[in-house]
Formats: C-alpha cells, structure tokens, sequence
C-alpha cells in the first residue's frame, strides 16, 4: 500500500502597520510595531481623550486591545480617541445644572 501525504500551505496576511493607519487627528499611541497575525496591541489614548461608546459602567475607555487576524485585519475596528467633555459627561450621567 501507498501512503500519501497531503500538506496544506496557509498564507496569513499581516496587518497594515498602525504608524501608518494613526492620523495627526487619531489621539491614541501603541507600544510595539508587531503586526503579525495573532498579535494582541494596546492602544493607549493621549491625555484627556477616550474611545466612544464608554463601557457599559459608563467609565471611559481609555485603552482598547486590537488584535491582528489571519485575514489582514485589526478586529475590533477602531477609530479615533475622542476629548472627554463636559457636553458627553452630561450625557452619560444625566447631569442637570442647577441654576
């Protein structure tokens, strides 16, 4: 009898590097320029900025962990680090001025 081998080849993509999908306007940093599938990243937002929606404890969100799939993508997308302001707080907490 003959045996046969069947070898399976896997091309994984790598992700676009994040240096070069950050903007001026993107207000977050990173760590490590890995982009290697099955790489986790932290992306830090600078001072006084957070990722929308907060948590549901309505706490802001100030770092998010992206990570580099098989496919090529950073999963979950992101966006932009937002300013935390007074305007959002009010409506997170239902805050009412008293006049």
């Amino acid at each position: 009898m003959f045996e046969r081998t069947i070898n399976f080849i896997i091309f994984r993509i790598a992700c676009p590097a994040l240096n070069t999908t950050r903007t001026q306007t993107s207000n977050w940093h990173f760590d490590t320029q890995a982009v290697d599938h099955n790489t986790n990243v932290t992306l830090t937002c600078a001072a006084g900025y957070w990722w929308q929606p907060p948590s549901l404890s309505g706490h802001p969100n100030t770092t998010k962990t992206v990570n580099c799939g098989s496919d090529g993508n950073w999963t979950p997308a992101f966006g932009d680090c937002v300013p935390i302001s007074m305007n959002i707080l009010r409506e997170l907490f239902d805050i009412v001025s008293c006049s």
